[in-house]
């Protein structure tokens, strides 16, 4: 969902990403930013075919939704 702020323009909630890590603690990329989680889950699976090496996360916020080195749901 979008909303104006107070000088008209529109502001995206963007509560999903995925992300792209060297390993556990370091952040490679952002690859995706999504409001919606079904669309962010779908970016998610998307990006764990392209990057089969590399550890992708969905997150939401600070929290972690999936990630492509646990067992598959």
């Amino acid at each position: 969902m979008s909303s104006p702020d107070k000088h008209g323009n529109w502001i995206e909630n963007l509560r999903f990403s995925v992300e792209l890590c060297r390993n556990e603690t370091n952040l490679e990329e952002v690859v995706a930013r999504m409001s919606d989680l079904t669309m962010a889950r779908a970016s998610y699976d998307l990006a764990v075919v392209q990057w089969p090496l590399k550890l992708v996360m969905l997150c939401q916020g600070g929290r972690i939704l999936r990630r492509s080195d646990w067992p598959k749901e």
